[in-house]
């Protein structure tokens, strides 16, 4: 899986590509800590390139949402394909953490 980030207005996108898996925890981890600096108030995860999404990634998100939380940050999941919507949706992680349709360029110039 590939991760790209970048940071605008407080708010970090990371875009994910290829399937997020078990495998790729410790890099998503990784990426995820870097970039939850003082200047990031929010995290939206671009899950329009991600075909399929495991357990383990269901896990992972909610482990994050909660730890964002503690520190008073927001996560957000934008634009899932429809599988991975219907394996969010099966989970009931959308009940958590909000999934945004809009498109994540789109939501980098709102915060401005």
């Amino acid at each position: 899986m590939k991760i790209t980030q970048e940071i605008h207005h407080k708010k970090a996108i990371l875009r994910l590509e290829g399937n997020f898996t078990y495998t790729q925890r410790k890099t998503f981890q990784e990426v995820l800590k870097t970039i939850c600096t003082d200047q990031v108030d929010e995290v939206v995860i671009d899950l329009s390139q991600v075909a399929f999404l495991d357990s383990a990634a269901l896990g992972l998100l909610m482990i994050s949402h909660r730890q964002l939380g503690a520190e008073r940050r927001k996560l957000s999941l934008a634009h899932p394909q429809p599988t991975v919507r219907q394996i969010i949706e099966l989970a009931n992680l959308h009940k958590t953490i909000s999934i945004v349709d809009l498109e994540v360029s789109t939501l980098a110039r709102k915060s401005a």
